[in-house]
């Protein structure tokens, strides 16, 4: 199947799909559109944000305004705020967001909302037009990016640049890697496509390993190098003050950087280097200034993070234990900054070390603001979503109000935040006690012992499906 073939398929066969091109068929007889956007900060939904700037903007006439704030899900009191700031919209777009039930609320502050996402279902809206296989028919859609690009190409709207964007959005997201020569399955057919059409981005060669290079360190490709300066785009604001730089926004940076490629002559498929990539106006100036930064900054966290220790094997995968604090630039942040990129290329001598078929890390993280833990690996057997999950519900067991914890993500990469005063003991006390629990049901599970309930239990916690 090729990727044409694959948004016709989707088209008819996932209700939301052909749902949202309908209501966007709708909105086109609407003079003066208004669109208000919230979108995920990282760079799957840096790009779907952008991709959904262009239909809307180019094809519409619509005015889009754009919000990629610090936190994952999209809070009631954050929408009415920026309703008050810009005035009313006639649709709010939530992409890359999550997929919430309590996201029907928001109809009663716009005429229209449209989710497009690619996470696990935590709840479905009734009301809002949702757009996400995953949850629809449980095909695990690789990133909200590509589905804004599907979109976009039934539209009859995309362009080169919408290709691009979508390409980045997924290599953040981890569907691909072209070193390893690993697809996911949704996104094969699109990767495919896209290797033809961006041959230099996918060309094997040597050089300094990037963040998204975890097994093999001695190469890396053109699109791990253009992933990796965007991802720490994205953190660009927090080295105002160090790098006397004028950036609020570092989604912001990436997003506005993206525009200007967008409006510039070169042909995008043709970059031959990270440094031919960023010479497209100020932005890319701005974004190898902070590279230059986190390069120092890399380095520091490398031998930070050097004290893994081994907690247990959980279904024949090694899980190791990472404890350490972030630089200082980084130290406010909710969300992964540099350590759990750092610790995702230990995997694999975590791996050897151990003689594990995968291995998995969990980085626990003091910040400023609280205790930040990040999940990575687990070879696709163990889910790190569904840990984050179950970790972050016990703690708000214990601290009933719950305000201040969360965590949740997808299966090879999730994260949970407890936020002072949850102590750090106390954190680390239930992340053990439950580590604890699953090495025990792991156990029980390979040996065939394991009742209804250790079975049930297990696929909370996400050792079995």
């Amino acid at each position: 199947m090729d990727y044409n073939e694959q948004i016709d398929f989707l088209y008819k066969d996932v209700p939301g799909f052909s749902a949202t091109v309908k209501l966007i068929e709708k909105l086109k007889k609407k003079r003066k559109l208004r669109v208000l956007n919230f979108s995920h900060h990282d760079l799957d939904g840096i790009s779907s944000a952008f991709i959904l700037k262009r239909i809307f903007e180019n094809h519409l006439g619509a005015k889009v305004v754009t919000k990629m704030p610090a936190f994952f899900k999209l809070w009631e009191e954050a929408l009415t705020d920026e309703l008050k700031k810009e005035g009313e919209f006639d649709i709010l777009l939530i992409s890359d967001k999550g997929t919430f039930e309590y996201y029907d609320e928001f109809l009663k502050h716009v005429e229209e909302v449209l989710i497009i996402d690619h996470h696990q279902l935590d709840g479905k809206p009734k009301n809002c037009t949702l757009f996400n296989p995953t949850v629809e028919v449980s095909n695990y859609a690789s990133a909200a990016s590509l589905l804004c690009n599907m979109l976009a190409h039934k539209l009859g709207y995309a362009e080169e640049i919408d290709d691009l964007a979508a390409l980045i959005g997924c290599r953040g997201d981890f569907a691909f890697d072209p070193v390893e020569k690993t697809i996911s399955d949704f996104a094969t057919p699109f990767i495919e496509e896209m290797e033809k059409k961006f041959p230099l981005a996918f060309e094997v060669r040597s050089g300094r390993p990037t963040m998204y290079d975890i097994v093999d360190r001695s190469r890396t490709a053109l699109i791990n190098q253009i992933g990796e300066v965007l991802q720490v785009g994205t953190l660009a604001h927090l080295y105002k003050e160090k790098l006397k730089i004028d950036v609020d926004s570092g989604p912001g940076l990436v997003y506005d950087f993206l525009v200007e490629l967008g409006e510039s002559d070169g042909d995008s498929s043709k970059f031959t280097s990270i440094e031919d990539f960023l010479a497209h106006g100020p932005n890319g100036k701005i974004l190898s200034t902070v590279f230059d930064q986190f390069k120092d900054d890399w380095d520091l966290l490398e031998k930070r993070s050097d004290n893994s220790v081994f907690i247990g094997e959980l279904r024949g995968i090694g899980v190791y234990l990472v404890f350490a604090r972030e630089v200082d630039a980084m130290d406010s942040t909710p969300f992964p900054a540099i350590l759990p990129f750092v610790a995702s290329t230990k995997l694999e001598n975590m791996k050897r070390k151990g003689n594990h078929p995968h291995a998995m890390v969990v980085v626990f993280c003091p910040k400023e603001r609280g205790v930040h833990i990040s999940m990575r690996g687990g070879g696709g057997i163990i889910n790190c979503g569904k840990m984050c999950f179950e970790l972050s519900k016990r703690l708000q067991e214990i601290y009933l109000d719950g305000k201040g914890i969360g965590g949740g993500g997808h299966a090879k990469a999730a994260e949970l935040l407890a936020d002072k005063p949850i102590p750090t003991y106390s954190v680390m006390h239930e992340f053990l006690l439950m580590a604890e629990e699953m090495v025990a049901l792991s156990k029980a599970l390979d040996e065939g012992t394991a009742d209804h309930d250790q079975i049930e239990k297990s696929k909370v916690l996400g050792l079995t499906s």
